[in-house]
């Protein structure tokens, strides 16, 4: 290879990341037959976790070292869903700070395991990297990091590789819901329509692929096919069908509140703030005490139809609520949903309660940054 011994021995030991052409010379003197190059992305995507600050998890280095010294021991991984499923839980009620080192970990097990596996828990394996993958890119997409695209670029391939059709569209969904926040709504119902063509899909996925739906034909101006896409997504959301390929229901979040939340958001999309104004009140009277970053995002969205419907004052009311909740939960999301009002109370410098939260929200995001 033209290298020192001591440079292999810090490569092996994770004291140095190695270079492209380090990585293509081992490759060819281990005639690796082209698995070694597959893994630079994911290389280069742990890299960057590094310089941003990841750390594993506290005893995750053992069980690495474990699961490389037992690979045909799948029962290392025997508690990721009940893990998988509180941490999503918790992260709604808390936020989801120092949650990504436990799925960097978990993934990093799942991943060292499936390497050496050729048994029939492979697919079980890729499952389990698929979920924590899409789970990362939503950690991420809290505290607008750059990689959440990448993770669910990751999940979909690990997805696909499973053969888990209904994973692969919650991917899909996901993917969409990323397309809408980006304000591309053309790509975001071609991954929808893309998702919805499996026929095997539980009702609840099937909702949420509708829900996206929805959301891109208002954001296009499209009334007619927005509502078409709402009811059905009504007429579905309450199939109890499981879905028994994966370990968790991905999409357990998904009822007919749900679907009437994202429904006001369609109405404000479409130009009609105080329908959806009057909806989002009726959501938020008896809005659950544990979904805060949930209600961070709707009571932000109130606050625009207030706006749009003329009404400052309950605009920078509803905006203060929303701006506690988002600092509270650390979510980088709910405070890019705040920033039009913002803007727009910029304006109101007669109305004390915009003024008082305009300098609230810009604490709020100096802090953010400094952090």
């Amino acid at each position: 290879m033209h290298v020192s011994g001591d440079l292999i021995g810090k490569v092996e030991k994770a004291e140095r990341w190695p270079s492209t052409r380090f990585i293509e010379a081992c490759e060819s003197a281990l005639q690796a037959g082209g698995e070694l190059l597959r893994l630079r992305s994911d290389l280069e995507s742990e890299r960057r976790l590094s310089a941003v600050g990841y750390r594993v998890a506290e005893g995750a280095e053992g069980r690495l070292r474990d699961s490389l010294d037992h690979p045909g021991k799948p029962d290392l991984l025997h508690s990721w869903p009940e893990q998988l499923a509180y941490l999503a839980g918790a992260g709604n009620r808390t936020g989801y700070a120092g949650m990504a080192s436990t799925a960097h970990a978990q993934i990093s097990v799942a991943a060292a395991i499936c390497r050496r596996s050729r048994s029939a828990d492979r697919r079980e394996l890729l499952i389990a990297q698929a979920l924590w993958a899409e789970f990362l890119s939503w950690i991420d997409e809290q505290r607008d990091a750059a990689d959440s695209d990448a993770w669910l670029r990751r999940a979909q391939r690990h997805a696909v590789e499973a053969d888990a059709p209904a994973l692969t569209s919650y991917v899909l969904m996901r993917q969409s819901q990323r397309a809408i926040e980006r304000f591309d709504p053309r790509n975001a119902i071609a991954l929808a329509k893309r998702a919805l063509n499996e026929a095997r899909l539980p009702g609840r996925i099937r909702a949420l692929l509708l829900v996206r739906q929805a959301q891109a034909y208002a954001m296009g101006g499209d009334q007619n096919a927005c509502a078409a896409s709402l009811e059905e997504a009504r007429r579905v959301v309450g199939s109890a069908d499981g879905d028994s390929e994966l370990p968790i229901d991905v999409s357990a979040h998904c009822d007919p509140v749900y679907v009437a939340a994202h429904e006001a958001q369609c109405r404000l999309l479409l130009g009609q703030p105080a329908a959806a104004a009057d909806l989002y009140e009726q959501l938020l009277r008896h809005w659950p005490a544990h979904q805060r970053i949930d209600e961070a995002l709707w009571r932000s969205a109130l606050s625009t139809a207030y706006i749009n419907s003329g009404e400052m004052e309950r605009a920078a009311t509803e905006a203060a609520k929303a701006l506690d909740l988002a600092t509270g939960t650390s979510s980088a999301r709910a405070l890019r949903w705040l920033n039009p009002t913002a803007v727009a109370l910029r304006q109101q410098v007669a109305v004390p309660e915009a003024a008082a939260f305009v300098l609230a929200y810009r604490q709020a995001t100096l802090e953010t940054c400094n952090h």
